[in-house]
């Protein structure tokens, strides 16, 4: 790495992470290729799977996605039947967004993946050197959502 920025050190260590999180398989054989790969379907899944009853419109906002684009991954989940729609009470022109039953399996599977990688991640630090990266990262996650609340407002 001599002879790269800081900037492209970085860049280059995101990737590798990235790579594991979104391109290596992630789920367990029975669940492979019940969806094609997508970032934004385990994205959104995810999304579901921690707040059920999102609207689409919070899905856009936390994904930073086109509208068209968050009707798009919503009509593919809706069409393979992981996630379904229901009116809200509150609001009978909106809607929200649940999990299936299969797609609260699926959503669970690759969640547990996720702290699996994360494990594994973490098992390079000693603890202290695990505290300093995640205050670290805090930092950083803290300036990005700044700058992207800054951007939108």
């Amino acid at each position: 790495m001599s002879g790269m920025t800081k900037e492209q050190q970085l860049l280059d260590q995101v990737k590798t992470l990235m790579r594991v999180m979104l391109i290596s398989e992630r789920t367990p054989p029975e669940h492979q290729h019940v969806i094609k790969f997508n970032p934004l379907d385990f994205h959104t899944l995810g999304m579901v799977r921690n707040t059920p009853g999102v609207r689409a419109g919070t899905v856009v906002a936390s994904l930073g996605i086109a509208p068209t684009t968050a009707s798009s991954v919503i009509s593919r989940l809706m069409s393979r039947g992981l996630i379904q729609r229901r009116q809200c009470e509150d609001d009978r022109r909106a809607y929200a967004l649940y999990l299936t039953d299969e797609g609260q399996q699926i959503a669970d599977t690759i969640f547990h993946q996720d702290l699996r990688n994360m494990g594994l991640f973490l098992s390079a630090l000693s603890a202290r050197e695990q505290d300093q990266m995640l205050a670290l990262l805090g930092k950083v996650v803290a300036k990005v959502e700044a700058l992207e609340g800054s951007a939108s407002g």
